[in-house]
């Protein structure tokens, strides 16, 4: 309870920021901030201009650089005679990929002439805005396709035999393929350089099934140690029919979450360009769900009792294990990214938080036979426990746009979540009355894949 209360105050503490920074930043004076480039203009919540060939054209919400001359504005671009003169104006690289300038042409200016500035027409990126404008978007969204490991241990779910080979086990529920998942990002702008951010993750569903049969019925479940005493001899008196002869056994793993993101963010840039990015602090909260069933039938077969005089029921058995991890808690991070060539970028973006984690248990299981309609292996189980977990994102990202207000995205990344329940640590397969409940909400978990999506601005 305590942990809750601390992550709840911490959260609490994080949105109080957010208000005061979106507050002052609509009050304050539009001016140059810090190390910001003198030729990049930043301008209120509202239209700016820039110097053109063309005259003044509005832009938004930053102006592309323009250079001065004796105090009079001059175009962006070079003249007809600058470029037939093949001179171009000096300075530091603006983009990776600018190791000159050259004149290509009478008639678009000076353009850079490194190794990928010769790529055909309808390969080149949209190159308008130039590398001084931010990396900006209002809204974002990307499939995002993600595989799980995890830290639990292997053993055993079913064998043939009590001492047998096993035929199903934990590696057999791995989720070793990749997952569609959604993100989605919507941003609002709260002043000059900064923007609050709300990000949703979610809408996976990790699954996976395992099953084995046996005609002899002679597939035995983990339950009950597989009826196995403490000296590791089986002993028949006490198998269960259910699921120590078995015909038929499955086991169903599920796993899904659901990410919600507040973050404030604020952009700086390079004083050449080449560099930019922002740091952000935010509120974070994190829905992992794990799920565990199984299910075993036994066959009624006459012809073979147990025992003399004792005839076997056959019958149905039926598992269930739910965890639940609800983690809140703040986050900070940030993004750096590069100009490759004007409308091509590659950036990287990091994000790490600690979270209070309320972490719940629910198991039960039950069977029938040819005499009773509900056997009651497990009684139904509720567990909770609150500790601290931990969340880390890393992406790596290239974009590339398509036009002034539409860009492509797509890049590899990795997530780090430390400190929950999971259903395979939380499997506890000994049975009424000798059972020992208990919550382990120590597990790791990594996910890493690629995403795909787009940015769009208004």
């Amino acid at each position: 309870m305590k942990i809750q209360w601390a992550c709840r105050v911490s959260v609490l503490a994080v949105l109080a920021l957010v208000v005061s920074q979106t507050e002052s930043r609509g009050q304050m004076v539009y001016g140059q901030p810090y190390g910001v480039p003198p030729q990049l203009v930043y301008t209120p919540s509202g239209p700016a201009f820039v110097y053109g060939p063309n005259g003044p054209a509005p832009a938004w919400p930053y102006a592309v650089p323009a250079m001065y001359n004796d105090g009079e504005p001059e175009p962006t671009e070079s003249t007809d005679e600058s470029c037939s003169s093949g001179e171009c104006g000096g300075g530091e690289n603006e983009y990776l990929f600018d190791s000159g300038h050259s004149c290509r042409g009478g008639s678009c200016g000076c353009q850079a002439s490194g190794p990928l500035a010769g790529m055909s027409g309808w390969l080149a990126p949209y190159s308008e805005t130039g590398c001084c404008a931010p990396h900006w978007f209002d809204v974002h969204a990307e499939a995002v396709f993600l595989r799980r490991d995890d830290s639990s241990p292997a053993r055993d779910l079913t064998r043939l035999g009590a001492l047998g080979d096993a035929v199903i086990s934990t590696g057999n529920l791995d989720f070793s393929s990749l997952d569609a998942s959604f993100r989605i990002t919507g941003v609002y702008q709260t002043g000059t350089g900064s923007n609050l951010e709300f990000t949703y993750l979610g809408l996976n569903e990790y699954s996976k099934q395992a099953s084995a049969r046996s005609e002899a019925d002679a597939l035995y479940a983990a339950f009950d140690n597989f009826s196995i005493n403490s000296n590791g001899v089986p002993v028949p008196a006490a198998e269960i029919e259910q699921l120590h002869q078995a015909e038929y056994q499955r086991v169903n793993l599920d796993s899904d979450f659901d990410s919600l993101e507040l973050n404030f963010r604020r952009r700086w840039m390079g004083p050449t360009c080449l560099i930019q990015g922002s740091w952000l602090i935010g509120v974070r909260y994190f829905d992992l769900s794990d799920q565990m069933r199984f299910y075993s039938y036994a066959n009624r077969d006459l012809d073979d009792p147990i025992a003399a005089g004792h005839e076997e029921t056959g019958g149905e058995a039926w598992y269930n294990l739910k965890t639940r991890n609800f983690m809140t808690g703040a986050q900070l991070g940030g993004d750096v990214w590069m100009c490759l060539l004007p409308g091509l970028r590659m950036g990287m973006d990091v994000k790490a938080g600690v979270y209070g984690n309320n972490a719940k248990v629910n198991t039960s299981m039950y069977g029938e036979d040819i005499y009773d309609n509900y056997i009651g292996f497990i009684d139904p189980e509720a567990l909770d426990n609150d500790k601290v977990s931990f969340i880390g994102e890393l992406q790596f990202m290239l974009t590339y746009q398509i036009s002034h207000n539409f860009t492509l995205r797509a890049g590899y990344e990795m997530m780090f979540v430390e400190g929950v329940a999971t259903a395979l640590d939380n499997f506890n397969p000994a049975l009424e009355p000798d059972r020992v409940p208990f919550v382990a909400d120590g597990g790791s978990l990594f996910y890493n894949g690629f995403s795909v999506g787009a940015e769009w601005m208004w």
